[in-house]
């Protein structure tokens, strides 16, 4: 297992990527990750996380051979790869939280650049394509998020 750490508002690991993994795990047996290469502001700080946890209350240290730093979650994966993808994003929404439904080219814009997406059952044919390049797909494993200290 490797965690991949992350930040921010968006993809709360207790509230939204757990129950989102574990209801795409349900129903389509997989749950995967992309990511797309993006301009980070994050600082140069180095505060190692010593803990993690799947719910907030019960810490564990993080195991050895792992190190995340400058993050407040992490994602929990089994397997990470490059790749040479491009998704439409037009294709899907938001599968979790308080903008469940929204589509996803509207949600990802600004600082918003994380999100637990499926795709849409009403994609609309000669929509605009939004096209992302994808260089990295990971498999995630249970608990699939955790939050760090």
């Amino acid at each position: 297992m490797s965690f991949w750490g992350y930040g921010g508002t968006a993809c709360h690991p207790v509230s939204q990527v757990q129950p989102f993994a574990r209801l795409c795990l349900k129903e389509t047996g997989s749950i995967g990750l992309i990511m797309e290469p993006i301009n980070s502001n994050a600082g140069s700080e180095e505060i190692v996380a010593k803990q993690f946890s799947d719910d907030g209350i019960h810490w564990m240290d993080i195991p050895s051979g792992i190190r995340v730093t400058g993050s407040r979650y992490a994602l929990v994966l089994s397997s990470i790869q490059p790749a040479d993808l491009e998704v439409d994003i037009a294709e899907y929404e938001v599968g979790v939280g308080p903008s469940r439904g929204k589509s996803a080219e509207s949600y990802l814009r600004g600082r918003i650049d994380k999100a637990c997406l499926v795709r849409s059952k009403d994609v609309k044919q000669g929509m605009q394509k939004r096209i992302h390049k994808v260089e990295f797909v990971a498999n995630l494993t249970d608990p699939f998020a955790v939050l760090l200290r």
